[in-house]
């Protein structure tokens, strides 16, 4: 597994109120196009790109929320840091 998107994005480096109000504006966008899906829907499947891996959207969901939650714990622990 690579971050070569990350440090393309120079996330390291970026404020973090802006990282904080992008990823809100990121997942507004996401769980609006999710309310339009069917339980059908999130029962289908596709293999992942990186993790070559079948998932069905629900699973990805999944894993994209726990992605998101140890990124928001890391932002937590280093602002304890300071």
């Amino acid at each position: 597994m690579s971050r070569r998107n990350s440090h393309r994005a120079s996330h390291d480096e970026a404020d973090l109120p802006v990282l904080l109000e992008a990823l809100g504006v990121a997942r507004a966008q996401w769980t609006s196009r999710l309310r339009a899906l069917t339980t059908t829907d999130f029962a289908r499947s596709a293999r992942h790109p990186r993790l070559d891996q079948p998932m069905r959207l629900i699973d990805h969901c999944v894993f994209v929320a726990e992605h998101d939650d140890h990124h928001l714990g890391r932002i937590l622990q280093l602002l304890g840091d300071r």
